[in-house]
């Protein structure tokens, strides 16, 4: 595997986990009011993933974060 598709893999992980993270969370959220339990929470996650500036939005802050990460070195301070 390059090292260039490791990184777009990376990227693809973490905007997977954050996508998860937001289904927990939604989900949860109908759960616990009123409006209608999870299956409602996941309809209005569905409905947040299929934007496209969301899932931009996600996939950009993943490739400055790596792009950062490679260009630091992986070295602390």
């Amino acid at each position: 595997m390059t090292p260039l598709t490791k990184k777009l893999t990376d990227v693809a992980i973490a905007v997977a986990l954050t996508l998860a993270v937001i289904l927990v969370i939604v989900v949860s959220n109908g759960m616990l009011t009123s409006r209608g339990g999870y299956m409602q929470g996941f309809y209005v996650w569905l409905a947040f993933v299929q934007r496209p500036d969301i899932i931009g939005t996600m996939a950009l802050t993943a490739l400055v974060t790596t792009a950062y990460f490679v260009w630091n070195g992986g070295t602390r301070r």
